[in-house]
C-alpha cells in the first residue's frame, strides 16, 4: 500500500506491505471557526472582560508565540486590539514582544507575518532578548525554588496578555497558557531550571495531564511574571482555528486543553515495530521535531524502530547545534552528570537531549529522513540517517524481520497516540507494567 506524506511534496510515498500495516492515522480537519477568538474574548474564564481590565492602564504588552509555532496570531490579534480599544487604550501604550524562548531571534519579514503587516507598521513588536542578562528583572522565585528572571518590558508593563495556541507536548502536558512567559519570555535561568524539574518525573504523569508538576511550576512563575490574560486557539492540523479559551492562565488554559484532548488524542490498536512519523508543522529544525518522536515513543514497542520524516530547514537546533554535535544523544543517567559535571552549560539542552533519548536510546532505533542535516550529523548525534522513507522502512525490515508490523501516523507532532484497550495515562504502576510487556 502507497501512503503519501501530504505535507511535502517533495518526499515520495513509502509503499508499506498490506499485511504489515495495522494503521494509518491523521487529524481530521474541522471547520474553521475564527468567530470563537470573538465568543471566548466576550465571556473570558476566570476573569472580567479584557476590556475591563485594561481600563486606565498605562502599558499593554502582547506577547505573541514565535516562529517555531504555527499560532495564526495575525488572526487573534485584531480582537485583542478591539477589547483594547473599547477600554481606551491608545496605540501608543501597546507594544509587541516575541516568546522566543531560548530559539534564535526573529526577522524583521517573520515578526511581520506573525502579527500582520499593518499590526507591525502600527505598533512596536520586539524579539525578547533572553540571552541578555541587562534585559531580563527578578520577580522572585516559584514554590519548586526556581528563579524567575523575565523581559523588564513585561515585569514593567501594566497588562500582559498572553496569544499562543493549546495542543499536547510531552514536556508539561500541553503547550500554551502560561507557557507564553515560562519560557517564552524569561531568562535562561530560569528557562534551564524550569525544564529541569521535568527530568524525573514520569512522563505518563505530564502527557496528556494539564495538572502536573512542570505546569503548577509554569503556572506559578508566569503569575509571579506578571502575565494577567491569555488567548489560545485550538487549531487542527491544517491550522484552522475551531475552539478558543480566553481569560486566567490557569482556569481558562484548563478549559482549552479539555477541548484540545478531544481531538489531539488518537487510539491505536497496539503498539506497532516499526512508526512512521512526520513532523510537521514544526519541521523548521529537528528540536522542534522532537515532538513528533515523542509522539512515535508511545507507539512503538520496546526494541523497535521510529522512521521519522522531516525537512529540519534550519538543522539541528540554530542556538545548540554546537552541544548536541558534541555530546549527542546519551542516556539521562549520562546526561545528568554532564550537567553536574558543568561539561553541558545549558540544562534545557539536557532537557531536549534526555527526550530525544527516552526514545532513540531507551527505546527504539530511530531513522532520520531529512535533507536539513546531513547524515554526518544525523549520526554524530546517534541517529540513523536515510536518504527516503523507503530505504528507511527497508532497513528496519532488516533489522525486525519482514513481518514487522507498521503504524503510520501523519502529523504526529500534534497527535497524543493512546492504545483503545488496557491503557490511559493514568492508571497505575501494575497496570503501565502489563501494557508495556
Amino acid at each position: 500500500m502507497k501512503i503519501a506524506f501530504p505535507h511535502y511534496e517533495d518526499v515520495p510515498a513509502i509503499e508499506v506491505p498490506a499485511e504489515n500495516l495495522l494503521g494509518v492515522f491523521s487529524l481530521p480537519r474541522q471547520e474553521p471557526n475564527d468567530a470563537a477568538i470573538g465568543a471566548a474574548l466576550a465571556n473570558p474564564i476566570g476573569t472580567p472582560r479584557l476590556s475591563e481590565l485594561a481600563k486606565d492602564k498605562g502599558c499593554v504588552l502582547i506577547v505573541c508565540d514565535d516562529v517555531a509555532r504555527p499560532t495564526p496570531a495575525w488572526k487573534i490579534i485584531p480582537f485583542v486590539l478591539e477589547e483594547l480599544s473599547a477600554a481606551g487604550v491608545a496605540d501608543s501604550k501597546i507594544e509587541f514582544m516575541m516568546a522566543l524562548g531560548a530559539h534564535r531571534p526573529m526577522t524583521e519579514q517573520e515578526m511581520q507575518q506573525k502579527v500582520g503587516p499593518e499590526v507591525y507598521e502600527r505598533f512596536r513588536v520586539h524579539n525578547h532578548a533572553w540571552d541578555d542578562p541587562k534585559a531580563l528583572e527578578f520577580m522572585g522565585r516559584t514554590d519548586q525554588g526556581v528563579e524567575v528572571w523575565v523581559n523588564k518590558k513585561i515585569a514593567r508593563a501594566d497588562l500582559v496578555v498572553g496569544i499562543g495556541r493549546i495542543m499536547p507536548i510531552e514536556i508539561c502536558g500541553f503547550t500554551g497558557g502560561g507557557k507564553i512567559l515560562v519560557p517564552g519570555c524569561c531568562g535562561e535561568i530560569t528557562n534551564s531550571d524550569m525544564h529541569w524539574t521535568r527530568v524525573d518525573v514520569d512522563s505518563r504523569d505530564i502527557v496528556g495531564k494539564r495538572d502536573n508538576p512542570i505546569r503548577r511550576s509554569i503556572d506559578d512563575a508566569a503569575r509571579k511574571a506578571g502575565l494577567d490574560f491569555i488567548v489560545n486557539v485550538i487549531m487542527d492540523i491544517e491550522k484552522n482555528i475551531f475552539g478558543c479559551a480566553a481569560g486566567d492562565l490557569v482556569e481558562a488554559h484548563r478549559q482549552g486543553c479539555r477541548e484540545a484532548l478531544e481531538y489531539h488524542q488518537v487510539r491505536l490498536p497496539q503498539k506497532a515495530d516499526i512508526v512512521v512519523v512526520d513532523g510537521h508543522p514544526f519541521d523548521i529544525e529537528f528540536w522542534q521535531v522532537n515532538k513528533a518522536l515523542g509522539a512515535a515513543g508511545l507507539a512503538v514497542r520496546k526494541g523497535g524502530v521510529v522512521i521519522c520524516v522531516s525537512p529540519c530547514y534550519e538543522g539541528l537546533s540554530q542556538p545548540h547545534e554546537s552541544e548536541l554535535l558534541k555530546f549527542g544523544y546519551q542516556s539521562k543517567e549520562c546526561v545528568k552528570r554532564l550537567v553536574v559535571s558543568g561539561e553541558l552549560s545549558h540544562k534545557v539542552v539536557g532537557v531536549h537531549m534526555i527526550q530525544v533519548a527516552d526514545v532513540a536510546v531507551e527505546k527504539a532505533t530511530v531513522f532520520l529522513v531529512t535533507d536539513g542535516i546531513s547524515r554526518r550529523q544525523v549520526e554524530t548525534v546517534g541517529l540513523k540517517h536515510a536518504d527516503t522513507p523507503q530505504q528507511a522502512l527497508a532497513e528496519a525490515f532488516e533489522l525486525l524481520g519482514y513481518d514487522a508490523s507498521v503504524l503510520v501516523l501523519q502529523g504526529a507532532a500534534e497527535m497524543l497516540p493512546t492504545l483503545q484497550e488496557n491503557w490511559s495515562f493514568g492508571t497505575d504502576h501494575q497496570t503501565r507494567k502489563r501494557n508495556e510487556q
